[in-house]
């Protein structure tokens, strides 16, 4: 049985005829007879009682009636509800974020986002570069925000931006009197990182080991206040994005690096041949113009 074929029996009831209902479908009356004798011949039921004169249910013919305007209901929702989404009326959006970021970016771009489709939520969660493409990879999470470059084999990504990457001190130390700082002058410094799970670990390691040295590590951590607090506290130094620096108190300094990868390159990701709904997609095109 197919949807029209419902469609045509229920309007037959509602307009007391098949004459009625051919005129208000604009259909042959032939075509809707057609129709609802195929339904009886495939159930093997008898919709109307066709001795009487006007149209009259039988038993049968009103219980399949009652669910048939269910059906019909169903599928009038199911229909809105797509096109609520497909129209970005609705839907939701599931984000892993980098914790070592700007922000700012994208919390405004969700605000300017959500101002214009108000009814679309958002799941947000926060990890290293590691974490969110674990996320990905699990499907927790729909699209990411992470360090750029990642496997082109697996993700598909739009870089959004880039900054510098700055030494991070204590106002009150030698090296805040300096306005660059050469790599390989901080040997004997004590580091203080970001987890495992953080890319940016990894390239700071990599650029020191460039200059000949393996950074000294004292405390591991991804809360940006801790790391703060630990380097005023005297306890280590840090390097850090500069978007990360501005927002610091003006208890520490941000310095110059020369002699080292000191780009940080930042930009969505999402798994190839994996689905994405309609709001998700627009979303990122809707970042990638706004950055």
């Amino acid at each position: 049985m197919e949807i029209k074929q419902m469609k045509y029996f229920v309007e037959v009831v509602k307009n007391g005829g098949m004459t009625q209902a051919s005129e208000h479908l604009y259909i042959a009356q032939s075509t809707i007879s057609k129709n609802i004798k195929s339904i009886e011949d495939e159930f093997n039921i008898t919709l109307f009682d066709r001795r009487k004169k006007h149209i009259i249910l039988t038993d049968i013919g009103q219980i399949f009636y009652d669910k048939c305007v269910e059906a019909l209901a169903v599928l009038d929702d199911l229909s809105l509800e797509m096109g609520d989404v497909t129209n970005l009326e609705r839907g939701h959006i599931r984000v892993g974020i980098s914790a070592i970021m700007n922000v700012r970016l994208f919390t405004e771009s969700l605000n300017e986002f959500h101002n214009k489709y108000p009814n679309v939520t958002y799941e947000v969660i926060e990890g290293g570069g590691k974490a969110v493409e674990s996320y990905l990879n699990s499907d927790e999470i729909d699209v990411g925000i992470t360090t750029l470059p990642v496997d082109d084999d697996i993700y598909h990504a739009v870089p959004l931006y880039n900054e510098k990457l700055l030494l991070v001190v204590d106002k009150n130390a030698e090296l805040a009197k300096q306005s660059t700082v050469y790599l390989g002058d901080l040997k004997s410094e004590q580091f203080i990182m970001f987890h495992d799970d953080y890319y940016l670990k990894d390239q700071i390691i990599e650029s020191c080991r460039k200059v000949g040295f393996h950074p000294k590590t004292v405390a591991k951590m991804s809360q940006i206040t801790f790391i703060e607090n630990m380097i005023r506290d005297g306890i280590g130094v840090s390097i850090l994005p500069e978007s990360i620096v501005r927002i610091l108190n003006d208890g520490v300094v941000g310095i110059e690096i020369t002699g080292a990868d000191a780009a940080w390159n930042l930009g969505l990701i999402w798994k190839k041949d994996s689905y994405m709904n309609h709001v998700t997609h627009e979303w990122i095109q809707f970042l990638t113009e706004y950055k």
